[in-house]
């Protein structure tokens, strides 16, 4: 493949039901705009403002098979880099059709040396985040469990400990008192979490769930999702929620693939607690084929 194709590939994207907030973003990043959209609903006015008639596929997402095969057939004609899709919009086998297909042009990008990383385990992260002053938390790095038990006494309580499995899976669980951080540690001796570990403060403030697509290092937001009953977010807190996201993921180097980051507003403001690939990078899952979600 020549660079320019190359080039072209990394500009073009298909987005899997996609809402009308979406195509706008990805179109004003500068990226070419394909949509499939399920034919049993109605195309939003806002997707037919943005997108010419070709560019819209009207596809039956009840028959998987049919799904994969014109998101396959699309992205091979037209040079398409980027299947773009968030699960949740997604039902039935429809889900599985996008990923299979992403993961097919992930696995392209590999044997052209093309291949992006994904993102930095939470340790790692926090290093970024902190050395960077990016929603920088109190947190420390313990080798043992038996270290990760005595910094939490040190904290003090309440932390939030996240650990490494044998697989190098990274899991978060909160410790409120005493006989929650002795019930950790057994579990975690006994071969749950191995290690290594992570003890940080435990964030308090309204918690939010921020979806993004990153094609070519442009990170679109997807969605801002309040965990629980939050009050809305001002305008003013949302660019704040976005802002401290997107500065996470230049940070990361994260180029490509979906991503899912919690994010607290604090006194302190916007705050990450976690962020992670849940269905994202296919080029990173196929190489963890294997380890548990």
């Amino acid at each position: 493949m020549s660079d320019s194709q190359t080039a072209q590939r990394a500009r073009r994207a298909l987005l899997v039901m996609p809402g009308p907030g979406l195509v706008r973003a990805a179109r004003a990043a500068g990226l070419e705009v394909w949509a499939a959209l399920d034919h049993r609903l109605e195309v939003e006015p806002g997707i037919r403002a943005e997108l010419p008639p070709e560019r819209i596929l009207r596809v039956d997402f009840a028959e998987a098979a049919e799904l994969r095969a014109v998101l396959t057939d699309t992205a091979r004609h037209r040079g398409i880099g980027h299947i773009l899709y968030l699960p949740g919009a997604l039902t039935g086998g429809a889900s599985a059709a996008a990923e299979a297909v992403a993961r097919e042009l992930a696995e392209g990008r590999e044997e052209q040396g093309d291949a992006v990383p994904g993102l930095p385990d939470a340790a790692a992260m926090r290093r970024v985040l902190n050395a960077s002053g990016i929603s920088a938390v109190r947190a420390e790095e313990a080798a043992t469990v038996a270290e990760a038990r005595a910094l939490a006494e040190a904290f003090p309580l309440p932390v939030v400990i996240k650990s490494a499995d044998a697989a190098g899976v990274w899991h978060t669980a909160p410790v409120r008192d005493h006989a929650a951080l002795a019930d950790w540690a057994e579990g975690a001796v006994a071969g749950r979490y191995p290690g290594p570990h992570l003890v940080e403060e435990l964030l308090t403030g309204p918690q939010f769930s921020v979806e993004t697509f990153s094609v070519g290092g442009m990170h679109l937001v997807a969605g801002i999702t309040a965990e629980g009953h939050e009050e809305p977010l001002s305008e003013e807190d949302r660019a704040g929620v976005r802002a401290t996201v997107r500065a996470l993921l230049d940070l990361a180097g994260y180029e490509c693939g979906t991503t899912r980051t919690d994010v607290l507003i604090t006194a302190r403001g916007s705050r990450i607690a976690a962020s992670r690939e849940p269905y994202g990078n296919p080029a990173r899952a196929a190489a963890q084929s294997g380890a548990p979600a």
